[in-house]
This record gives structure tokens, C-alpha cells and sequence, in this order.
């Protein structure tokens, strides 16, 4: 018989104190467990959190050696193309590009390079939650001076093993130097986090006057979450603690004089593939590694593309 969460405490919405009423009930996917997980969403704000929040130890033990990113990074790669757009559009005059048409390359469509800002000469870029440190990896890469956060040993080890300087701990216990970063980044990040008001001051502090921020999360209003629900493999059951939408973004980075000049809510096909694949029980046979699955999982993208609807919020 499934296991139960204690009883939730009254819900009061951890972003901006509203009531919360009951949104979804659901399990471990990704690793497994019997226990039932509770989340409501904020009447006023529209946030979904877990409810009860656990407690740091209760969230630490969510986070088994096997998880994804704590296993060693693929080396960075930037096609000829994405070089081109860096060096000829970006500002990366400093990149060397392997001898091509000279002319006609900089007349060629422009390859668009996800993430990754124009140059900024000296830059300093801050991942918190870096993870293996795949992304300061490739933002090393292309000469950024890079620093991680970190919480997991495992993952710090990584980091470390492969040459970046990555602290262990929270953004708090860095104690970085305010106004030090000219791009702080947190990709997938701010779901894990109990505390958003505490994470987003402390990205607003050390980010220089300028600066930009990126903050990558998943999209609690996307259409793939509507269709399944408690199979949505962007949920991650119990390790997202809070999912957010445009409005509640936007509102939470304002409330700490950060204003995104752009927020995306771009489709993943592939989150629809993995989610699929936990509705139907398919554990031995990746729909995403299905060339025909793929093709149909296309087919998914004009249709969850409507305004403020796709897979993931990214905010510039």
C-alpha cells in the first residue's frame, strides 16, 4: 500500500503568503518509492509547491548518488556555425575559427547559440547549482573566467576534478563579493530551492549594475503538464519543490529589482517522450532514442507553442 506524507499543514503559499488549494498528488518516477507527494497552487500568485516543504534533511535524501548530474560532463562543443555567430555577431572577436569563405561566412543565416550572452571583455559568469559544471565548461571555453556553486560533494568533486572553481555550500555561504558577476546564471535551479525571495536577493546582489541574469525552470502552465499531470517528467516528484509561470517570474525577479528583458517559454519535445514514457510504465526502451517517436513527438511543438504555454520558462 503507497505510502503517505504526514498530514499538510495549512497551506500558505511560500512566494507571496497567499492560500493554496490542492493541485496534484504523485510519486517518485524517476527513482522509485511508494510515498504520495502533495502540491498545491497559489490562489493569488498561481505558484505550485509541495506541501508540506520538507525539511534540508528530508531534501538532501531526495538526491541519490545516480543523479544525472552528478556524473562526469561532455566535453564543451560549439559547431563552426555557433563559433561564426559568436565571433561575427556576439562579440567573440578573440575565438579562432577554422579557415572558411571569408565574405560569404558572415553573410551566412547566423546560427542561434542558446545561452550564452555578447562578450564582455574581463567577464566573470556565476552558475549557481552548476551541477557537473557542463555549462561552465562551455562558458570557460569561449573565455569567460567562470565560478560554480554547488551544494552536492559528489558533483563539487566533478567540478574540481575538471578544472573550475566551484564552492561548496549556497549562494549565501559563498559569500561572494556584491556586484562582482556580469552574467549570473541558474539553470534548474529554482524549483530545488524552499527559499525563492532568499535565492533571488542574493543573485541580484552579486550581479553587477549591467549585468544579466538567466534563469532556466520548468513551466507549471505548459500544455504538457496540463495533458499529464502527475506523469510530467518536468514535475520531478519530490525534488521540484515549486513550479512557476511567466507571471509569478516576473513578478518574483521585480520584487528584487531584477527585470528580465526577455522571458521564452520554449517547447521540449523530449520532456513529452519521458513523460509518455512514465505514463505508459516503458522503462527499458527510451521513446527518445525512437526515431518514429521522435517524428510524432514534433508534431507536439506547434500545438503547445501557444503564448506563455510551452515546456520551460527562460528568463533574460
Amino acid at each position: 500500500m503507497p505510502e503517505s506524507q504526514p498530514p499538510a499543514a495549512a497551506s500558505t503559499c511560500p512566494l507571496c503568503g497567499g492560500s493554496g488549494t490542492h493541485d496534484l498528488t504523485g510519486t517518485d518516477l524517476m527513482f522509485g518509492g511508494d510515498t504520495r507527494y502533495d502540491y498545491d497552487r497559489c490562489s493569488r500568485c498561481g505558484l505550485v509547491y509541495l506541501n508540506p516543504l520538507p525539511t534540508p534533511e528530508q531534501i538532501a535524501a531526495f538526491y541519490p548518488d545516480s543523479y544525472s548530474i552528478y556524473t562526469e560532463p561532455r566535453r564543451p562543443h560549439f559547431s563552426r556555425r555557433a563559433l561564426l555567430t559568436l565571433k561575427y555577431r556576439l562579440g567573440y572577436d578573440h575565438l579562432e575559427v577554422r579557415p572558411g569563405r571569408g565574405l560569404l561566412d558572415r553573410l551566412r543565416p547566423w546560427k542561434k547559440v542558446e545561452h550564452v550572452i555578447p562578450w564582455v571583455a574581463g567577464g566573470r559568469a556565476l552558475d549557481i547549482g552548476c551541477g557537473n559544471g557542463e555549462y561552465l565548461l562551455r562558458l570557460k571555453s569561449i573565455g569567460w573566467t567562470c565560478k560554480g556553486v554547488e551544494f552536492n560533494d559528489k558533483a563539487v568533486e566533478i567540478c574540481r576534478r575538471n578544472g573550475l572553481d566551484v564552492f561548496h555550500g549556497d549562494l549565501e555561504a559563498a559569500a561572494l563579493d556584491s556586484e562582482s558577476f556580469d552574467f549570473v546564471t541558474a539553470h534548474h535551479l529554482l524549483e530545488h530551492v524552499p527559499d525563492p525571495h532568499r535565492l533571488m536577493a542574493e543573485i541580484a546582489r552579486v550581479t553587477r549594475s549591467g549585468g544579466h541574469v538567466l534563469i532556466r525552470t520548468p513551466n507549471s502552465r505548459s500544455i504538457g503538464r496540463a495533458l499529464l499531470r502527475e506523469y510530467w517528467f518536468a514535475n520531478e516528484i519530490p525534488r521540484h519543490l515549486m513550479l512557476y509561470d511567466r507571471d509569478n517570474l516576473n513578478r518574483l525577479a521585480a520584487g528584487h529589482g531584477l527585470q528580465p528583458q526577455s522571458l521564452s517559454t520554449p517547447v521540449k519535445p523530449k520532456l513529452l517522450l519521458r513523460s509518455l514514457d512514465y505514463k505508459t510504465g516503458n522503462r527499458g526502451s527510451p521513446s527518445e532514442k525512437k526515431a518514429v517517436m521522435k517524428a510524432l513527438a514534433m508534431l507536439y511543438v506547434p500545438f503547445a507553442s501557444l503564448p506563455g504555454r510551452g515546456d520551460e520558462l527562460a528568463a533574460l
